[in-house]
């Protein structure tokens, strides 16, 4: 497909390589040439130079041949008004990253997707979500819902005391929880498994399973029980993506929001109910004696300053803090601060685009719903249509790749075990684990 990005930040370019990689052909659009020339030099597009909201640079692009239209600046005006300009010009598939959330939220007489936009994308919501379900359950690896929280997927590191050690699926010593969830995949060495009840667990091992979130914490408490849910959240930063989180936390746990600005403490005092926002210096070491940190703290760094942020989680896990989470917007720092373990967690609002983006991208009958950041693969979210040669059929009888297994079932809005036996209806939504390689395979069967 040809597809056309604008914008040359970390977000489009995040975009442009796995975009390259599965062979699509890419046209960017920028103002800054410098960025262009980065992009170019490491990556097999096309580059244009000029703001991406101008119908000439547009006519230039090609914006007529295109496909697919994502818009990435940091201008959210820039970004509407390029993908409206796109559907004009008869591209079929737009996506616009916005910051502002009267964007998200505005009322029916302005809803963009009505006006051509396909997917309308915040990212510092979807970078909240990702810290909130890792808070959740901090002893897994990564962690997130689907079907509307009806079920949820987390990846355990299977450590030296874990009992699955030397165990299968089949010989472990809680069959009646193994047979409540399902494993979809086990990454060992750089080697995915897709296991099965001979499969043997060893030290090491990073083991996704898929179940109902009762029943994951359950395993989450029998695998690490060293690593208790959080009681309390210390956020440092109180801009967008910090209120953010603070109102998805609030409810459920001690919340407090560090702000250094006055007039920004004020404003987030006046949106949160329960938390205790204190006006100070995250960095000051005095700031964190005040929050009162007890067992099972963990402190959530959000400020604009990555140096900060990593600085940050230090001094509150020499402060006792337990879990500590870092924003982190450069993406050529991910890699250094994750070797050295400065901190439990990473987020990036960039890479948290690129994965809602390309989740979006996959065909309308087949989903992406997730990219799974530890895992080769990723999570499909697949719907039977009336008219499938699978309707009727037992799961054990569709010949699926060695490297896909399908996890689970919703049927009328129940999870259904996804067993052999069990036969697709017309409208059940499956959730398919695929290796990348087995994504294809997957669509000619289920697309026939």
């Amino acid at each position: 497909m040809r597809i056309l990005i604008i914008g040359a930040g970390n977000a489009g370019q995040q975009l442009a390589l796995r975009l390259c990689e599965e062979k699509h052909s890419v046209v960017m659009v920028d103002t800054d040439p410098q960025a262009l020339s980065i992009a170019e030099s490491k990556l097999d597009i096309l580059t244009i130079c000029g703001p991406g909201s101008s119908p000439r640079v547009l006519e230039e692009a090609q914006v007529d041949k295109c496909h697919i239209c994502i818009a990435v600046t940091d201008c959210d005006e820039i970004n509407i008004l390029a993908c409206l300009y796109a559907h004009a010009a008869g591209v079929k598939r737009n996506i616009a990253r916005v910051a502002s959330p009267e964007y998200i939220n505005s009322n029916n007489a302005y809803d963009l997707t009505a006006m051509g936009i396909g997917l309308v994308i915040n990212q510092k919501k979807e970078c909240a979500h990702e810290i909130f379900q890792s808070l959740n359950m901090p002893g897994a690896v990564e962690s997130f819902d689907l079907f509307a929280g009806k079920v949820i997927v987390a990846g355990f590191k299977i450590k030296k005391a874990t009992p699955l050690i030397g165990t299968t699926p089949a010989t472990c010593d809680k069959p009646n929880l193994i047979q409540q969830i399902r494993m979809i995949a086990i990454h060992r060495s750089g080697e995915l498994i897709i296991p099965h009840g001979d499969t043997l667990f060893k030290e090491g091992d990073l083991v996704y399973i898929l179940g109902k979130c009762n029943i994951v914490a359950q395993f989450a408490e029998w695998v690490c029980p060293e690593i208790k849910p959080m009681k309390k959240v210390i956020i440092a930063g109180g801009g967008d993506l910090g209120l953010m989180l603070a109102k998805l936390l609030e409810d459920s746990v001690e919340c407090v929001l560090l702000e250094k600005d006055e007039e920004r403490a004020r404003f987030c005092s006046s949106q949160l109910h329960k938390t205790l926002i204190l006006r100070a210096d995250a960095l000051s070491e005095s700031t964190l004696t005040e929050t009162g940190i007890t067992n099972r703290t963990a402190f959530v760094a959000l400020t604009g300053d990555d140096e900060n942020n990593i600085m940050n989680c230090l001094m509150a896990r020499k402060q006792g803090v337990e879990f500590t989470t870092a924003q982190i917007a450069r993406t050529d720092y991910i890699p250094i601060v994750e070797s050295l373990k400065l901190v439990n967690r990473i987020v990036s609002p960039y890479i948290s685009t690129t994965h809602a983006i390309l989740h979006y991208l996959r065909s309308k009958q087949i989903k992406a719903a997730a990219l799974l950041h530890n895992l080769p693969g990723e999570l499909l979210d697949i719907i039977i249509k009336t008219d499938s040669r699978l309707c009727g059929k037992k799961i054990k009888k569709i010949k699926m790749p060695r490297s896909a297994i399908i996890a689970t079932v919703l049927r009328d809005q129940e999870v259904v075990s996804a067993t052999g036996d069990l036969e697709l209806a017309a409208s059940d939504r499956l959730v398919i684990f695929a290796h990348h390689d087995a994504v294809k395979k997957i669509q000619s069967v289920f697309l026939k």
